[in-house]
């Protein structure tokens, strides 16, 4: 009996060995099919042939979805085999928003006419297509987004097929606008930006949702966004464009990637480039609006904020984050105060303020308290500057006022000695035990 069992268990271990082998081929099959597929694509679009009119490739690119349903339906009906009927109508579903960029480049290039902005290459640009050709494409691209999107979510995640389905929708209708400048790009942008980051925090709570194919149905929703912003950097770069951008890729780097993996060394990296763009927006800011020159450095003082802000959001460094703040706003500060800017005091008080309670006294963090209480003095230093100045006219008013002080000390001295002793042991023992 115990041998019988041995030999069933030899056996079973022995099978299970080829099995994953061949399973781990097939996955190495897949990607590689991806990946010809997914360049091929990318290949014939950047060929641009000269002698091949823009309609035709949009006509390609409709060949190569098609091919794709077709294998899905084969695998799915024929070979029985639904991982790759999945992959094939997933692929199918993501060259989808390709041809909707398409269809709205000729819809662009019609209504804005030959003067229009286009991109340098020419494999990008539709002029001179037919208004009924147009309407053509269009039609049968949305009988295709419809068929192939839904086919394909509901392959990848059953339970969200509406709600995948209303994101893809409005993606792909935000990219079908003939919009290429001015303040309306960025402003879908952010708008596309915002409802697809909202509904991705609602799959948070399904736990299909991360698995492989709820990650990849979330992918396809997603695409139109990312190309959208990537057809926007083929053009002239505007200033709200790319505060935009650079709002998106510091939401995404700090707070969103720690919603996607686990990975220590991705979610560092995304900090830092999350952390390089958030800081590049106020310098921009300023640089648009203002000027960058020698005196702008109270203007400077929202990117320490800025560093600030970020320390309550990122996984690392946040404590290194708060004392480059501090250090950098009283640099600032006391630059903005030797060169005699505007509201340089009412900054410095309300810098040292905003570091001493917020920094010192709530996070208890020695670096913003300090400072915080230099920044302070700078500005009470900057009035005192003042007080001289009435000094020299009535110095033995300001003698009378100063003896009359000395006095009053000396009484609060006497009375209040040993509370005072006890409240500075006091103050000194809890400083030890911040960080």
């Amino acid at each position: 009996m115990y041998f019988s069992d041995y030999q069933l268990e030899s056996t079973d271990a022995n099978t299970s060995a080829p099995q994953t082998s061949s399973s781990q081929i097939i996955r190495y099959l897949r990607w590689a099919g991806c990946l010809l597929i997914i360049l091929s694509a990318i290949g014939f679009m950047f060929q641009s042939h000269a002698d091949l009119l823009p309609a035709y490739r949009y006509w390609v690119g409709l060949a190569i979805v098609l091919a794709l349903c077709t294998g899905g339906l084969a695998c799915n009906y024929w070979l029985r085999e639904r991982t790759g009927a999945r992959l094939f109508f997933a692929l199918g579903a993501a060259f989808l928003p390709v041809q909707v960029s398409q269809v709205s480049a000729m819809l662009y290039a019609y209504i804005q006419g030959v003067h229009a902005p286009q991109p340098e290459y020419s494999w990008l640009q539709f002029a001179g297509v037919q208004p009924t050709l147009i309407a053509a494409d269009l039609a049968i691209t949305g009988f295709m987004l419809l068929a192939v999107s839904y086919t394909s979510f509901s392959m990848l995640a059953k339970r969200q097929v509406k709600t995948l389905m209303q994101t893809a929708l409005l993606g792909n209708l935000v990219l079908l606008l003939p919009i290429r400048e001015g303040y309306g790009l960025p402003i879908l942008i952010v708008l596309l930006f915002t409802g697809i980051n909202f509904i991705e925090r609602l799959f948070q709570s399904d736990h299909t949702m991360k698995l492989v194919e709820g990650v990849t149905a979330r992918a396809l929703a997603s695409l139109p966004l990312l190309i959208l912003i990537g057809r926007s950097l083929l053009y002239p770069m505007s200033f709200w464009l790319a505060i935009a951008v650079a709002a998106i890729i510091a939401t995404i780097g700090i707070v969103d990637i720690k919603r996607y993996t686990q990975s220590a060394l991705t979610v560092y990296f995304g900090q830092w480039l999350g952390t390089l763009a958030a800081l590049s927006i106020w310098p921009m800011t300023v640089q648009h609006f203002a000027g960058l020159s020698h005196n702008v450095y109270s203007l400077m003082i929202p990117v320490a904020l800025v560093m600030f802000a970020l320390s309550t959001q990122v996984a690392y460094h946040a404590k290194v984050y708060r004392s480059l703040a501090s250090v950098l706003a009283t640099i600032l500060v006391y630059a903005a105060l030797l060169n005699d800017q505007a509201f340089a005091p009412m900054l410095a008080l309300s810098t040292g303020l905003a570091l001493v309670v917020i920094g010192g006294l709530k996070l208890r963090e020695k670096a913003p308290f300090f400072l915080g209480q230099l920044n302070f003095l700078g500005g009470i230093l900057f009035y005192c500057g003042y007080v001289v100045d009435a000094y020299s006219n009535a110095p033995w008013l300001f003698s009378i006022c100063l003896g009359l002080a000395v006095l009053i000390l000396a009484s609060v001295l006497e009375k209040k000695h040993q509370i005072i002793a006890h409240t500075v042991g006091n103050y000194l023992n809890e400083l030890k035990s911040w960080e």
